[in-house]
């Protein structure tokens, strides 16, 4: 099962005289030349339309102007100042994204870009413009039946003039990558947006082992909860005893590269819904809590995007789902647990069950022998309030590592921010009853002390841990899952 939502995105060559585009609307990004804001070289402007938008824009009145068109074969013109090229990337989403949005605003069923000579000669921001026009064309719809509006827009071209056509081929790659990612992040946004109810670790079993069919190249396993106990995740188990849901950890393996390349695997955290447990959350907004497992849906965009690509690495995706409920089976505050690793945890509080969960799957990892391991979380509020919706969080145990990622968000415009791991911080994990306590510390730094939990169980490999609490989601009116991290994770790998 693919979650794309685009039937096609390409780019066509022709001698652009924008009167002959045959299309519901034609998008015609301007460059400023420092004083105004011009159409490319190659488009004609003595149109009236093209001059009444271009106007407009310069005298400050516009940002950009939408008009039907008479002097065309598009039913509708899309004129707008594009941002400069050493623009941060976000601004460039925003762009695209914005020429979307019209198009489904007017019911279009086909969207051509023409590529201005700057834009054709920096293919990875036609990357991010094709990753764009797919993951904004995203519209869920699983769970309504009165209300359901599919998107109207199936196809979107980029037009490159004859006199660029140097260009083509390596546009056209970076155009696929781009659509890849794309569909990634749909298919985690897909799986973040699902209910709770929708969307249990056995469902999202099912949905996993279902990608096969699309992308055989996908090796897909799962463990049980009798499985998980024989493996000896107690810590694991211990998040999962209080819901009538049982567990699963389900893997994901994909091999592109040589067999002897030691694959870097990716964990993911997968609370398909977290009341807190016996600690329980306030009731506000704990709807949201359905969005507990988008570091799992993560993973299950990556792999998705890296199977749809045919990329030449070897991969690991590790979903390790579970629903936190309180019961009289439910784990107590006081509780000790004994972990996979063999150290034991005194469970303070049973809202911090992201780490008690990654804590066992990162140590299942090591049997994969990994290059590196990145574990995938939205593990604290913390992280929400000190970096917002703009920053993943980010700490490592391997500074090379942690360089690795942060330049790979930097390329894809998905940005993360180190965080300080140091051994100062290692005390909030001593506890008088166990090895380790599952907080400690307080309020300081609640981010910092997950991921030192955490690296009690990652010494034998390079580890990096994302916290994704403020960027896998929007809150709001118009909340819903984001798809992030997967341009950052796809670019690690990719590139």
């Amino acid at each position: 099962m693919a979650y794309k939502v685009l039937n096609s995105i390409t780019l066509k060559n022709a001698k652009n005289n924008y009167a002959v585009i045959a299309t519901d609307m034609l998008a015609i990004p301007c460059e400023n030349n420092g004083k105004k804001a011009i159409l490319p070289t190659f488009i004609r402007d003595d149109s009236p339309e093209l001059k009444l938008s271009l106007n407009a824009i310069n005298e400050g009145k516009l940002k950009k102007l939408v008009s039907t068109s008479s002097k065309s074969k598009a039913s509708f013109l899309h004129v707008s100042v594009q941002p400069k090229l050493d623009d941060p990337l976000f601004k460039w989403v925003n762009f695209f994204s914005a020429m979307v949005s019209d198009a489904l605003a007017n019911n279009c069923k086909d969207l051509t870009i023409i590529l201005s000579p700057s834009l054709a000669s920096t293919p990875k921001i036609v990357e991010i413009a094709a990753r764009t026009c797919e993951s904004s064309a995203y519209l869920f719809n699983a769970t309504k039946n009165k209300t359901k509006k599919n998107p109207s827009l199936k196809k979107v071209s980029f037009l490159l003039d004859d006199s660029l056509k140097q260009h083509t081929r390596v546009l056209k790659n970076h155009i696929a990558v781009g659509f890849a990612i794309g569909e990634g992040m749909n298919a985690a946004k897909y799986l973040g947006d699902m209910p709770a109810n929708h969307c249990t670790p056995r469902i999202i079993e099912t949905k996993t082992k279902a990608l096969k069919k699309e992308f055989p190249a996908l090796k897909v396993s799962s463990l049980n909860e009798k499985e998980i106990t024989k493996l000896g995740m107690g810590s694991y188990m211990s998040v999962a005893k209080g819901s009538n849901e049982p567990p699963r950890m389900i893997i994901i393996e994909y091999k592109g590269a040589a067999t002897d390349v030691k694959p870097a695997v990716f964990v993911g955290k997968g609370i398909t819904f977290d009341t807190g447990g016996i600690s329980l959350k306030p009731s506000a907004s704990m709807d949201e809590m359905k969005w507990d497992m988008c570091g799992a849906a993560s993973v299950f965009g990556l792999m998705q995007t890296i199977a749809r690509l045919k990329a030449k690495v070897n991969v690991v995706g590790i979903m390790a789902c579970a629903e936190n409920m309180p019961s009289s089976k439910a784990t107590k505050p006081g509780d000790v647990v004994t972990s996979m690793s063999g150290q034991t945890i005194e469970i303070l509080n049973t809202d911090a069950e992201g780490r008690l969960v990654l804590c066992d799957a990162l140590t299942y990892v090591k049997k994969f022998k990994p290059s590196y391991v990145v574990d995938i979380a939205t593990l604290t509020g913390a992280c929400v309030v000190a970096l917002g919706k703009h920053a993943t969080g980010l700490m490592s145990n391997d500074q090379k590592l942690a360089d690795k990622v942060l330049a790979a968000g930097e390329n894809a415009g998905d940005r993360a921010w180190q965080l300080p791991l140091w051994d100062e911080y290692q005390s909030c994990t001593k506890t008088n009853f166990a090895d380790l306590a599952n907080i400690g510390g307080g309020r300081e730094a609640g981010t910092v002390h997950a991921a030192c939990f955490l690296s009690n169980f990652t010494q034998d490999y390079s580890w990096a841990h994302l916290d994704i609490a403020g960027t896998a989601w929007v809150t709001g009116p118009k909340k819903g899952a984001t798809g992030r991290p997967v341009p950052l994770l796809a670019e690690m790998l990719l590139k």
